[in-house]
Order: C-alpha cells, then sequence, then structure tokens
C-alpha cells in the first residue's frame, strides 16, 4: 500500500492488494468511500479485519472462495477486501443477475460463504446453494443494534433467522453488524500468509455453452495491472475514483485496488444510477471526481445528454475508457468539454488479461476518423500479431489474431483444464480472438474471430443467449447476432416447435431474464420458418447479421428470411 507521501511501505504483490493491517500515519481518518455515506479508512480497516477474522471463525480456510451478491455499496467492497485478508478468492456477482444465473455459478465456485442482503436470501435460497457454504452473512444493516460483542458469532442475533416469507436457508444466516461487532476476533487472520500465485478473484464471464466460465486471477496478475495505474496516472491520497463498473467487471479492479492502495477515495456508483446521467453527474462534481473509467457508451450518454459540462468535468485529472470501440466522433464531443489538462486513455484487454495495452489519446487521433488505437503493451506485457498460419503478421496494415504473454495473463478458467482458450495460459500466453493490425508503431482493434461481442463493455457469448432463448418450451432452435454499429443490439431468430404457440418478443424477453442480466436481452426477435445455412449445412449468422444491420440502418425490425 501506498503511505500518505507515496511511497510503498511493501513491494510484495499480496500486500499491494490487501487492506493493511495497519495504515500509514494519517490515514485512518481520511475517506476511504464517498457518496450517500463516507466511510473512513480507520472505520473501513476495523470492518476487514473483523469480517475476516470472522471468515475464519465461520470455517472459510486459505484458498476457499466467497461469494458476494448484493446492490454495489461500501459493504460490497468490504466483503471483497475481508475474503482477501482471509486468504480467501472473491466470486463478485452483479446484483442485477437473476438468481438462476447466480445459483449456476455457486454450483461451479462453491463458495464457502456468500455475502448477500435479506431481499436476495429467499431467490437464493430458492436458487439452491451448493454443499460448500457454511454460512451466508447478510449486509442489511442488523435489525438488532445491539448485538453482545462478546459472544460468539453463532450466538444471539447473529444468528438471526432469515425474515418471515423468506425460503428456508440451509446453513447458519449470519449478520454484517453482529460479525464486525466481535472485535475480540480481529488478530485472527493477521499471521497468514499468500503467495504472488494464490488466487485472488473468479470472475465469471459468458460462456458459449450457455454456462459462465471463472477466469481465475492471480495476486501477480491484479499486480501487474495495479502498479503500472498508480504509476501511470500519478494516483495519490488526493484523488477520487469513480467506480461506476460493476464489481464482477474487470475494470473495477483499477478503482478497487488502484484507489484503495494509493490512499485515495472511491466513489462506488450504485446500480440504479449507472445510466442515471444527472445523477452521475452531480455525483462528479458533489465528490470532485479526479479519475473515471467506464465503458465509452456511458460517456456518449454523458456527453449528448448535456449533463456533462465543463463546470461538472473541472476536476477530472483522467478519463480512461475500456471495453468497447469509442467512435471517434463521440470521443471528440467528449473531448471538447474536458478541462485542458485532462488526459484521455484508451485501455484494452479481455478479462484473461484484465488491461495488457493502452493509448493515451492524442490531438491527432480526435482530428482522424480512424479507430483510435488500443496502442502498446504495458510494463512486462509482450504481445505477437499471429496470421491464420500461426506466424507472425509482417507488414503495413496486416491484419492477425493479438497473443499476449507475461506477469497480466491468468491461469486458466476455474476447473475447466482443458478449455480451448486457454490452452497456451500454463506458459503465460493467451491467444485473444481479438484482430489487430500495426499502424504508426501501435495497435488498433479490427473485430473478433469468433462470435464473442462488446456490448455496454461486457463481454458476451452469443451462444449463451441462444443457451437461454432454447430453454423456452416452445422455441426450437434459436440464432444471436449483434448489429446497430453505434448502439449494438441483440437480435434473436428462431424457429417454433410444432404445435407450440409462438412467443413474441416481450414473451422471449421476459424469459431470458431469468437466466441473462439485461444487457443480454434481445432487443428484436423474428420468428422463421427455418433458420438459413451456408454451403457446409451451418446456420448462416452471417447473413441474419446482415439483415439485422440493415434494419436497424432503416430502422425497421428485422425481416423473415427464407431457410436456404
Amino acid at each position: 500500500m501506498y503511505a500518505p507521501g507515496g511511497e510503498l511501505d511493501d513491494p510484495d504483490d499480496v500486500a499491494l492488494i490487501r487492506l493493511p493491517a495497519r495504515l500509514p500515519d494519517g490515514q485512518a481518518a481520511r475517506p476511504a468511500f464517498v457518496g450517500e455515506r463516507t466511510v473512513t479508512y480507520g472505520e473501513l480497516a476495523g470492518e476487514v479485519a473483523a469480517l475476516a477474522a470472522a471468515l475464519a471463525e465461520l470455517g472459510a480456510v486459505p484458498g476457499d472462495r466467497v461469494a458476494v451478491w448484493t446492490d454495489k455499496q461500501p459493504r460490497y467492497a468490504g466483503a471483497v477486501l475481508a475474503a482477501l485478508r482471509a486468504g480467501c478468492a472473491y466470486v463478485p456477482l452483479d446484483g442485477r443477475q437473476p438468481p438462476d444465473r447466480v445459483g449456476t455459478i455457486l454450483a461451479d465456485a462453491e463458495p464457502a460463504v456468500v455475502f448477500t442482503d435479506r431481499a436476495r436470501l429467499g431467490p437464493l435460497a430458492g436458487a439452491g446453494l451448493p454443499a460448500s457454504v457454511r454460512a451466508v452473512v447478510l449486509v442489511d444493516p442488523d435489525p438488532d443494534p445491539d448485538p453482545d460483542p462478546d459472544a460468539g458469532p453463532d450466538a444471539g442475533p447473529a444468528g438471526t433467522a432469515p425474515e418471515r416469507g423468506t425460503a428456508p436457508v440451509p446453513v447458519p444466516v449470519r449478520t454484517w453488524d453482529a460479525l464486525t461487532a466481535l472485535t475480540a476476533l480481529t488478530d485472527r487472520t493477521a499471521g497468514h500468509t499468500a503467495g504472488r500465485d494464490d488466487l485472488a478473484a473468479l470472475l465469471y464471464t459468458s460462456g458459449s455453452t450457455g454456462t459462465p466460465k471463472g477466469v481465475r486471477i492471480t495476486y501477480r496478475n491484479l499486480a501487474a495491472f495495479i502498479r503500472w495505474a498508480r504509476a501511470e496516472f500519478a494516483l495519490g491520497p488526493g484523488d477520487v475514483l469513480a467506480n461506476h463498473a460493476s464489481f464482477n467487471f474487470d475494470l473495477s479492479t483499477f478503482d478497487l485496488f488502484a484507489g484503495l492502495s494509493s490512499g485515495a477515495a472511491v466513489w462506488i456508483v450504485p446500480d440504479d444510477r449507472t445510466r442515471d446521467v444527472a445523477a452521475l453527474a452531480a455525483g462528479v462534481r458533489e465528490h470532485g471526481v479526479t479519475v473515471w473509467y467506464s465503458v465509452p457508451s456511458v460517456l456518449n450518454l454523458l456527453t449528448v445528454s448535456g449533463a456533462l459540462t465543463p463546470a461538472t468535468a473541472r476536476t477530472l485529472r483522467h478519463v480512461l475508457f475500456a471495453g468497447e470501440v469509442f467512435p471517434v466522433p463521440q470521443l471528440r464531443a467528449l473531448a471538447a468539454l474536458l478541462p485542458a489538462g485532462t488526459s484521455l486513455y484508451n485501455l484494452y484487454g479481455p478479462t484473461e488479461t484484465n488491461v495488457c495495452t493502452y493509448h493515451r489519446v492524442r490531438p491527432g487521433d480526435l482530428a482522424d476518423d480512424r479507430p483510435v488505437p488500443i496502442g502498446g503493451p504495458l510494463p512486462g506485457a509482450r504481445l505477437t500479431v499471429t496470421g491464420e498460419d500461426g506466424r507472425p503478421a509482417e507488414g503495413p496494415g496486416a491484419i492477425g489474431e493479438l497473443v499476449v504473454e507475461g506477469d497480466c495473463v491468468t491461469p486458466g478458467y476455474w476447473r475447466r483444464e482443458a478449455e480451448s482458450a486457454a490452452a497456451g495460459h500454463p506458459l503465460g500466453r493467451h491467444a485473444t480472438g481479438d484482430l489487430v493490425s500495426r499502424e504508426d508503431g501501435g495497435l488498433v482493434y479490427r473485430g473478433r474471430r469468433d462470435r464473442m461481442v462488446k456490448l455496454s463493455g461486457y463481454r458476451v457469448e452469443l451462444g449463451e443467449i441462444e443457451a437461454a432463448a432454447l430453454r423456452h418450451p416452445a422455441v426450437e432452435t434459436a440464432a444471436a447476432v449483434v448489429a446497430g454499429g453505434d448502439d449494438p443490439r441483440i437480435a434473436l431468430y428462431y424457429t417454433v416447435r410444432d404445435g407450440a404457440d409462438a412467443p413474441g418478443l416481450l414473451a422471449l424477453k421476459r424469459h431470458c431474464a431469468r437466466h441473462l442480466p439485461p444487457y443480454m436481452l434481445p432487443r428484436t426477435a423474428v420468428r422463421l420458418a427455418e433458420l438459413p445455412h451456408n454451403a457446409n449445412g451451418k446456420t448462416d449468422y452471417r447473413r441474419l447479421a446482415d439483415e439485422a444491420a440493415d434494419a436497424a440502418a432503416a430502422g425497421r425490425r428485422p425481416r423473415a428470411l427464407t431457410g436456404k
């Protein structure tokens, strides 16, 4: 962690990511989180220490996983930090994810403890808890404000049962306030050590088979990015970072770990305000945000709405974007609203590498209509552009697949050792599936080799959307494509089983919402007598995508196609 003067008190990868047990002089009184309620570093450190000790009392041991499924708030971040202090890996779940998908992830991750809230307790039990779960911790304010600080974690209000009306939970239910009141336990995990290659997090991404897969993130992986970020952006106690991304999105690792390890304050943007432009602009102004990091679509929303003004943006030192292409006209409009000294950065990297390249936007980039480069490698990352023959793609403008090597490359996927996408991970090598070219010494993104797409900054496997649609009893076959240019959208084409009533768009969206997060729901749905096929007998996705794109450009609904 950084001391107030900006010097590292411990250069170790593990210490860089964990909140220190002892804070530097003067840091305890400074804000760690700002927003509706300010949480100081001293308050955060006390909660993290007590929760980490309580996790051990609840049976969690180093190497276990701890899942968090609740709304974005300081207590979410506190649960993450407590899991790391206890030597466990955190498994972050978006609070808006449907219970069925959460149940699938929990069954795969097999966490020892789950942090959630009373509103989600019933659905959580209904989705089914894996046998690995030893306890559920509720993050809501404790209904009993006077827990006995001398009682063990199994006594009194710490064992409060779920509220009336919730499904029974087959494990002990504890409360946050009762556990953090057990100050006598706060030194129980102080001696635990971990290695830089130990698991720190499991970030679940969309899976092509319809099942989410967990990307294993180590302390080494996180530290490779965080060290660079703190130095590149000169982060310190005077900064305020806006945490816009969900905690299950790799963008959030910058906000949480680069921010707190620098002694900066972090504004955790609540889930219900992530696209509320008035609330976002007000937060930037009221909290004096100095560093913003989000997907481009949110920044464009702030720009075109008029919510972001030069007066609102006056405190911003750096504006970072990642996760999807930022059209230059939109980026140009944003730049016009920012102070003259504010830097713009394009950051790139799949979850399997976190950020591995970066590019600081230059005036010439804004004067050109070509895509902004994704730039060059972070320190320690090595980049290769390979052609279809597996050899380096040489020559100006040559397009090939980007392959990344170095400490940023994760060990692979959780319990999916045979996953082809991670075949090179044991050797520290990841083939991204992204097509790039080299121009003017930097890399330019050219698209995907497969059918994985980016929507609102999230990586989405179209196969998972198809798998969800196919769970509808009336749907026989399904194909999902993306169209829309600056406003990408999912178009679903489907056929219906013989004798079944055809579901419409609303019915399909309601059905898919039980299995998918909101950003993965189809915007249009077209029933076909038969899906079109190419010469190889496979679904002709290109034809479907072309029709969906034409429809989006013309402002009409996609039309039905013949099956040939």
